[in-house]
């Protein structure tokens, strides 16, 4: 049973580090940017983080929150209430161009 949240705007602008990889996160509306300093960066936390994946995205749909998840500012996923996932296993709207985009111009970063 699903219990509907008021929805909610989050004011943030931090740094979070993760195995020495400087995550920013920002946001002053009802949409949250998460942005990786490299796609290496965004697998490595994605491996770890991909089981608990369901549930923060029932929790942000619920509050009328979206995560946009960017690669060195290039937008590489949507989760949460305006994503449209293209499966219920991996509940992440992907944007293909934007990852295409985002492993072309850092190849270095992803593959070291």
């Amino acid at each position: 049973m699903s219990t509907q949240r008021a929805p909610i705007d989050v004011e943030a602008d931090l740094t979070l580090t993760i195995d020495g990889q400087p995550i920013a996160i920002e946001s002053y509306t009802d949409t949250v940017l998460v942005d990786f300093p490299s796609v290496r960066a965004l697998v490595a936390v994605a491996r770890t983080e991909r089981g608990r994946l369901p549930s923060l995205e029932r929790l942000l749909s619920e509050a009328d929150l979206t995560v946009v998840v960017l690669v060195d500012g290039t937008a590489v996923g949507t989760l949460g209430a305006r994503a449209r996932p293209q499966s219920r296993r991996l509940p992440v709207e992907v944007d293909a161009g934007g990852t295409l985009r985002a492993a072309v111009a850092a190849p270095l970063r992803f593959f070291n």
